[in-house]
């Protein structure tokens, strides 16, 4: 049974923007929310950025993404760079406007050069994948390492795989090391989970599958379903821990209920038998999520 994450890289996702709150939220009364909408008008910019977020959330008012972008939009061509981050996002997803991502690109470029960091780390991964863009290596690397001097902790990630594969870099283990460690200090789960794999192979550092199964055990406890994928190899092998099949079933069917492709495909496997198995979508934390249920 062989198990691996497939893509190192960490990217910030929509469906988690609009729950971070970056300005004080306003009362919930129909008169505070008519004068802070009048506040926005008038060129306020606080005030733009606050509806944003409550029309992004529905806190307060009832939902509206199209109003969450125009607000947005107000404050975004002020010069407010986490506003032009969110319009770029919004526009490459296509969320409370036409999808246009050659527009949405522009914006996240707009905030990047004015220092967002979460706009580097996206333009980053972007230029590295493919994804929006047409991909470029020294613009991956330009903005990876932009985020990087921020210390942000997807940055360091992303740097730390990109040197363990290669990728826009020369290949080098004791960097990739270096920056994935960082990035495990801020409790990053991806950075765990790739720190587990060099420690599983040895590289850069003295393998040890005690210590790849530890990563990937924090990396589980803190939600990460590929983790999960990877700690029931450990299990079905006695890899670094006791053998458990019955755990590393267990655990396949954690990463198989929040939609990780290959423990699907195993769970589909080990329980095609018995018949009636049925692949079922749900929405997990705005996201959409599919897995395989068969009664037992």
């Amino acid at each position: 049974m062989a198990f691996k994450i497939k893509n190192g890289l960490q990217v910030l996702s929509f469906s988690l923007l609009l729950s971070i709150a970056v300005m004080a939220q306003a009362d919930s009364t129909s008169v505070e929310t008519k004068q802070l909408i009048n506040q926005a008008d008038q060129g306020d910019m606080t005030a733009q950025m606050q509806l944003l977020m409550m029309y992004g959330k529905g806190d307060g008012v009832e939902k509206n993404l199209g109003k969450a972008f125009e607000y947005g939009k107000k404050a975004a061509l002020q010069g407010n760079p986490y506003a032009q981050y969110m319009l770029g996002m919004m526009l490459i997803r296509g969320t409370g406007v036409a999808q246009n991502e050659q527009d949405g690109v522009k914006w996240l470029t707009t905030a990047a050069e004015a220092g967002q960091v979460t706009a580097q780390t996206t333009l980053g991964g972007y230029y590295l994948s493919g994804q929006f863009v047409t991909q470029n290596d020294v613009l991956a690397l330009k903005w990876t390492e932009a985020a990087v001097k921020q210390n942000d902790s997807l940055a360091l990630n992303n740097l730390g795989w990109m040197y363990y594969k290669g990728q826009a870099v020369a290949q080098n283990n004791q960097k990739a090391v270096a920056y994935l460690e960082r990035s495990v200090k801020q409790n990053n789960p991806r950075a765990m989970a790739n720190l587990a794999t060099l420690y599983s192979r040895g590289d850069g550092v003295v393998q040890s599958d005690e210590k790849s199964v530890e990563l990937l055990q924090k990396a589980a406890d803190l939600g990460m379903p590929e983790a999960k994928f990877n700690l029931a190899a450990a299990y079905y092998e006695g890899k670094g821990v006791k053998q458990d099949q019955d755990k590393a079933m267990q655990l396949i069917q954690q990463a198989a209920d929040a939609g990780v492709p290959a423990a699907i495909q195993i769970i589909r496997e080990s329980l095609q038998q018995q018949g009636d198995c049925q692949q079922v979508e749900r929405m997990v934390n705005g996201r959409l999520m599919v897995a395989v249920e068969c009664p037992l």
